[in-house]
Formats: C-alpha cells, structure tokens, sequence
C-alpha cells in the first residue's frame, strides 16, 4: 500500500466477476402433460355430453317450449277460461308441467265430477272436464237444494219432473260442493227408476232421517223402510215377494235383512 492513499477491501477474483457481470435468469423449461391417443379419443364424445347437456338444459329452461295454448273440453256449464285459470297451467315448461295439481284444482270445483289434463304437443294442453248433472232435489226444513246422482249440491235449476227427498231431521244449511246422504240418495236413484218394472209400483214420494235412512212411498199407500244401499238386491226381491202374496201391505221394514217387519 502506498503512503496517504485509502485502504478498500479487493473481493476475491471470482466473486467480482459475478457481481460486475449481469446473467440472464433463466426459468426451468415447463413440460406441459401431452395426450396420448387413448385420450384424444375420449375427448371428443366428452365435448359432444356436455355441449348436448347444455343445449337441453337450455331447451328445458326456454320459453320455447312453454305451454302457450290451453284448451277445455266437455264443458257446457262451466266457462272455458274461467277453468283455465284455475288450472294455472299456461307459462309452466311443457317437459315438467304439474299436470296432477292442475287436475286436483279443477276436481275441487262443486260442477266438476271429472277432469283430465294431458299435453297436446308441441305448445299446448288440454283440460278434458266431465260436468255434473242435477238429479233431484234435497230438501231440508223450507230449503230446497239441487243435488246431483251423487248427493252433491249443485247451483243449478232442477230439471223437470226431478225426484224429491225430504229430510224430516233438524234442517243444516248446505252449500254447493256439500253432500247429502251418499246410501239414500243411490236408492232413491234406483227405485224411481225401476219401481215400476220390479215391483208394478210407482214412487210416491222419498224421505230420509238420520235414525231411519231412506223411506219410500209406493203406490197405493204402501210405506217401506230400506235404510241404507247395503243388500239393495235382497231387500227388493223380498218386497216383490211380499206384494205377489196379495196380501193388503201398509208398511213393510227391509231394514234388518232377514228381519222383515210387516203391517
């Protein structure tokens, strides 16, 4: 070292070579994972799934193929759009339409006794209604209600002619869609209907009671008890047995099957 000058520290030769000199980073090559011919076999049939897959999603959620065309059938009574919008059909996709909803939602209606809903492809469906029909009529205390061959109550007019069951318990106010007595009202059914082939009796007239069931008026005065529908058969070859005996007959209870009560 020469007199007066500085004293710097001197790096060994190869460390100064690294520091002055500049290298270029280099990154380690990436080796990308090749498919092998096994593979790009399957990845074609794979790209058709999913592009198919979407494309029905698509179709499914579109409102291409809602339903945009509602129509009623067997309705005479009941209006068509009024039953349409009740079934609340029209917008809901035809692949997945609740079709068993819409048809408890139409049943529910007091003229309706059947109703049917089925897809009319390609945009549309149809309601198939089966209305109910007056028979006769109910009656109870100073009310009178139209009612169906099946003992519901309708709001509609009584045909002409329609039989006529008076119930002689405490009247109950009814409304259209209730149900009288399913058992007296099928018997009542039956009998004015064939009373006179069967028995050469016409019906005179219907009652009902709770304690007593049906009650019907023949002919000639002749009052039988028949209660229920149950033994309808036995009940009725058993009055014509009695009436072919030619005895006079006022009152006759079928009620009690075997049972029979005669006066």
């Amino acid at each position: 070292m020469r007199p007066g000058a500085r004293w710097q520290p001197v790096p060994p030769r190869g460390t100064r070579s690294r520091v002055v000199g500049k290298r270029r980073l280099r990154l380690p090559p990436l080796h990308l994972p090749r498919l092998d011919v096994r593979w790009r076999s399957y990845a074609l049939p794979l790209l058709i799934v999913l592009a198919a897959s979407f494309g029905g999603w698509w179709l499914f959620q579109s409102p291409v193929l809602a339903i945009r065309r509602v129509s009623v059938t067997g309705s005479s009574v009941l209006p068509a759009e009024g039953l349409k919008q009740v079934a609340g059909l029209e917008g809901q996709s035809l692949f997945n339409p609740d079709l068993a909803a819409a048809e408890q939602r139409l049943r529910a209606l007091p003229l309706v006794k059947e109703a049917h809903v089925g897809r009319d492809w390609p945009s549309g469906v149809t309601i198939t209604i089966v209305e109910r029909a007056a028979w006769g009529v109910w009656q109870a205390g100073n009310q009178r209600y139209v009612i169906d061959e099946d003992g519901f109550v309708l709001s509609l007019p009584a045909p002409e002619g329609a039989p006529l069951i008076a119930q002689t318990d405490p009247a109950v106010p009814l409304s259209p869609g209730d149900r009288v007595d399913v058992g007296a009202v099928d018997v009542a059914k039956q009998l004015v209907a064939t009373s006179q082939q069967t028995l050469g009796r016409a019906v005179t007239g219907l009652e009902f009671s709770q304690a007593t069931g049906l009650t019907v008026f023949l002919d000639g005065g002749l009052r039988v008890a028949f209660g229920d529908a149950q033994g309808y058969d036995f009940k009725v070859a058993t009055l014509y047995a009695l009436l072919q005996e030619g005895a006079e007959l006022h009152s006759v209870d079928l009620r009690f099957g075997s049972l029979v009560a005669v006066e």
